[in-house]
């Protein structure tokens, strides 16, 4: 004990230093856990318990209260369990607790930002009955005391869902906002989307609502476009709700919103990486520019079980397949054509004479055209 008292001795002695920095300095000279209370010991023993401001810190283990207030009043409403926090710190208090360190070898101490933060996060967590993890915590709380100020945001929540359209003339996709391309900003109400009718706005609306938060971004198994009906089981997607408030709101699995049906909701740890292979069942009027027969429409029947290949641009070499193939004839110039095929083959481009190889148009040697689509089932 007397070779460490030496070091503290002249440390107390150069610098004027609170219970906190104190306590943190001589932590591993005396070899005790940093404390206010090992501070107060020490500055009593060697009679330097003042009310002068610390060299180091300037007294701001002190005056957390207006900051902890802050914190308290935007977490209010946010249900959480765990949290961790950041701090921002002027450099001026790392450079001074440095210099200190250096001056006399202290080694192996934590640093001021680390102390504080320790001293936030104890406060944080008796007041709010929460815990401090590092990985993924339910809250996130940035504390800078450059501006005195403080932001939070909370772990996203991720959603599992099916949905029917049954209306057409609705996108499934909204235009992202063109001031900030879909980031959000104060003229899309920071949903960083337009304020369109889609799929996409009346799913992300419901889910914003439900769990008081900021943004929805949705990853879509597939698409159709706005005249296209979704029957069947419906659509997959994956939801990911951004800075939610309320994540323990439960979820009913199946509810109605105008002109779209969502099923097997179910929030979801996270959504799975990579691309979902799916197939769908489409059933598509067609118009063709000549008239034909039956005869011609059974060329059709090579497609069962048959490779297509979309030559476009960036997709060369990506096969998929037809499963099922049926057909029936509407008019002269009309035919119904029902598909079981996998996701991912452009529908329209297979259709009419285009780089999609083999296409309807070439086979019946008569140009066709794509005069409504629906979507009978999508399969995962």
């Amino acid at each position: 004990m007397k070779s460490q008292s030496i070091p503290i001795s002249k440390i107390l002695k150069n610098y004027n230093l609170c219970e906190y920095c104190t306590g943190r300095l001589i932590s591993k000279l005396v070899g005790k856990p940093s404390s206010k209370l090992l501070g107060k010991k020490y500055l009593i023993n060697y009679g330097k318990l003042s009310n002068g401001k610390c060299f180091i810190c300037k007294n701001i283990f002190e005056n957390f209260g207006m900051m902890l207030s802050n914190i308290y009043e935007k977490s209010n409403n946010v249900d959480f369990k765990t949290f961790n926090l950041g701090i921002i710190l002027k450099n001026s208090y790392l450079e001074r607790d440095d210099y200190v360190k250096s001056k006399f070898k202290l080694k192996g101490i934590e640093n001021i930002k680390f102390g504080i933060s320790t001293e936030i996060a104890k406060k944080i967590s008796r007041r709010k009955k929460s815990v401090r993890v590092v990985n993924e915590p339910e809250l996130f709380i940035q504390v800078n005391f450059k501006d005195e100020s403080c932001t939070i945001r909370t772990k996203p929540i991720f959603v599992y869902g099916r949905y029917n359209k049954k209306i057409r003339k609705l996108p499934q996709k909204q235009t992202s906002c063109k001031k900030c391309n879909g980031i959000g900003c104060h003229n899309c109400n920071f949903k960083g989307l337009e304020t369109l009718e889609s799929v996409e706005s009346k799913i992300s609306n419901f889910l914003i609502k439900k769990f008081d938060a900021n943004q929805v971004k949705i990853n879509w198994i597939g698409g159709e476009d706005q005249s296209s009906l979704v029957l069947g089981d419906g659509r997959p997607f994956f939801a990911k709700i951004l800075n939610p408030k309320w994540r323990n709101k439960t979820l009913r699995k199946s509810l109605k919103l105008e002109g779209v049906s969502l099923s097997e909701l179910k929030k979801i740890p996270i959504p799975p990486k990579g691309s979902i292979s799916f197939k769908s069942k489409v059933s598509i009027i067609v118009d063709t520019e000549k008239p034909l027969s039956i005869t011609q429409l059974k060329k059709l029947d090579v497609l069962k079980n048959s490779q297509i290949l979309d030559n476009t641009k960036n997709k060369r070499n990506n096969q998929k397949q037809i499963y099922k193939i049926s057909y029936k004839k509407l008019g002269r110039t009309s035919f119904l054509l029902d598909l079981l095929l996998d996701g991912g083959i452009p529908i329209k481009s297979f259709i009419q004479t285009s780089e999609t190889n083999p296409n309807v148009s070439e086979l019946l040697e008569n140009q066709c055209k794509c005069k409504s689509l629906d979507f009978k089932n999508i399969i995962i």
